[in-house]
């Protein structure tokens, strides 16, 4: 059983307001996805400032695909609503001290993992992160198809770590839900699936259903 997670990938304060308005009651969490064109391309909207009026339960998870997450984050993390940073395992860093940061800011740590990184590669880190975020795809424009070869590093993810959570970006549709669970991830990221559908929201109760088999 996993759990879908909305992803929000906009260009303006005024789309994500209207993104966040018409999810359900029912759900807990968005995924906010934070792109400034460093890391890669393109750049989106992720201006806490010009949010932070929006009156909400919903919690805020970062995915932060920028070269600099630290400085985001800080703005971000001044929001009762964010719980949840998670930064590239590939970025130029000392790794373990922009966790430490991120714990220090009172908020759950996460490392995303490019196609090319292995399991192997982040062993190191794996004790300090409350989640390990596997990209089925590059990054950038949503809308891409999952890599199948990911499935193996989820199994492994799983059988290895089994107290993490797993996450799985890219690629996620109605097509690839049922084996992401099967595989082992436990949280996934939805964007072009729900949010380029006719009515959203039936198409978010579906992928529900789906995830919750």
């Amino acid at each position: 059983m996993a759990t879908i997670v909305p992803a929000i990938l906009v260009k303006s304060a005024t789309e994500f307001e209207q993104r966040v308005s018409i999810l359900t009651d029912d759900l807990d969490t968005v995924r906010v996805d934070i792109l400034d064109g460093t890391f890669v391309q393109p750049s989106t909207f992720h201006d806490p400032k010009q949010i932070q009026h929006i009156d909400t339960f919903i919690q805020y998870e970062l995915d932060l695909m920028v070269n600099d997450p630290l400085p985001v984050i800080k703005e971000w993390a001044k929001l009762p609503q964010t719980i949840r940073a998670i930064v590239h395992a590939e970025l130029d860093t000392d790794m373990r001290e922009l966790l430490r940061e991120i714990k220090n800011l009172g908020l759950e740590t996460g490392i995303a993992l490019l196609p090319k990184t292995q399991v192997s590669d982040v062993e190191h880190l794996l004790n300090e992160v409350d989640m390990v975020l596997i990209r089925g795809n590059e990054p950038g424009y949503s809308g891409r198809t999952f890599d199948p070869a990911m499935y193996k590093k989820i199994v492994e993810l799983e059988q290895e770590h089994p107290h993490l959570m797993i996450t799985v970006d890219i690629g996620v549709n109605a097509d690839t839900i049922p084996d992401l669970v099967k595989s082992g991830a436990s949280l996934l990221s939805v964007n072009s699936a729900i949010y380029k559908e006719m009515d959203p929201i039936a198409a978010l109760r579906e992928l529900q259903r789906l995830a919750r088999p």
